[in-house]
């Protein structure tokens, strides 16, 4: 479980509000996980897919609008995580391993707040103020 006093804010209250959604689901998910319920586990993985598809797409195309320089890294790593959730849905669609959940839940939390302090915190400072952090040789 993971609090919004733990989650970090960046310069773009629609990505914090987001993120908000995020972490409420994930917790969401944790609840159903600690209570076994399978028919639950199922139901949230399936919310939390088609959450994450719209938070990153919305990320990407305001990345894409303003021309972000490090965009292919951001959606990269999209994709990456977007790829392990399936990944993860459809076995435990297969096999109802509540517990492979638990431990992918365990991993997603603290990659979450990474995420957000590292990628979201440069993109929306670039998306708010037009600074891009190549320019300072962070790229």
């Amino acid at each position: 479980m993971i609090t919004q006093e733990r989650l970090p804010m960046v310069a773009m209250p629609s990505m914090n509000d987001t993120h908000l959604e995020d972490i409420i689901i994930i917790n969401k998910l944790s609840k159903a996980i600690d209570a076994k319920d399978a028919g639950a586990v199922s139901l949230i993985l399936k919310e939390l897919i088609e959450h994450t598809v719209v938070h990153f797409s919305g990320e990407e195309e305001m990345m894409r609008e303003k021309a972000f320089p490090p965009y292919p890294v951001h959606k990269g790593e999209h994709d990456r995580a977007l790829n392990e959730l399936r990944v993860v849905a459809k076995n435990f669609q297969s096999a109802q391993n509540i517990e492979a959940v638990k431990a992918y839940v365990e991993t997603l939390t603290p990659w979450l707040i990474q995420h957000i302090q590292t990628l979201d915190t440069v993109t929306a400072m670039f998306l708010v103020n037009g600074v891009s952090p190549c320019s300072s040789g962070a790229c």
